[in-house]
């Protein structure tokens, strides 16, 4: 089952307190590296032991969450009518995709795609843009096949030999 919800209920942070903190090193930089989930600076940081200002930024936003049985196994954030600033050429309110993620025991099965389309559904007619690495191709690849458009790339940003790509749709 996929449902948009604004507030997240103690059952579902925790959940999704338990993804983030499984998946936190498969992200450029570590989420427990980050401070935010719109955090600029993404060159890699001393990681703390866990993603936990991150997760409490997280939680503030808007998901659309993949529930089997009682528990969530994926999960999209987002920021509706978010205003995006990066590089010198983007400046755009856009619902900005912060997050995505999905239980490895569950990957591969369409939730990423299916989240997605849950969004562009519950938000019609709006700009969605996200950013994220340019070594993460099966996201990327993903994002091509949704109809996104690559508008900036940051070189090195995120260390030698690892951009920062900004994607959008419906610009």
């Amino acid at each position: 089952m996929f449902k948009a919800v604004t507030t997240l209920s103690k059952r579902y942070k925790n959940d999704i307190r338990k993804l983030v903190q499984a998946s936190d090193s498969e992200f450029v930089p570590p989420l427990s590296a980050r401070g935010s989930t719109t955090q600029k600076n993404l060159e890699e940081s001393a990681a703390t032991d866990a993603p936990t200002d991150y997760f409490n930024t997280l939680i503030t936003q808007s998901f659309i969450l993949c529930i089997k049985g009682f528990h969530v196994v994926g999960f999209l954030s987002y920021i509706p009518d978010h205003k995006l600033e990066a590089g010198d050429n983007v400046n755009m309110t856009c619902d900005y995709i912060s997050t995505i993620i999905v239980d490895p025991r569950h990957r591969n099965h369409g939730i990423t795609t299916a989240m997605y389309h849950k969004l562009f559904k519950h938000r019609p007619g709006k700009i969605y843009a996200t950013r994220t690495w340019s070594l993460n191709h099966t996201h990327i690849s993903l994002l091509n096949k949704l109809g996104f458009s690559l508008i900036l790339t940051l070189k090195d940003d995120r260390g030698a030999g690892v951009d920062t790509v900004y994607y959008s749709k419906g610009h």
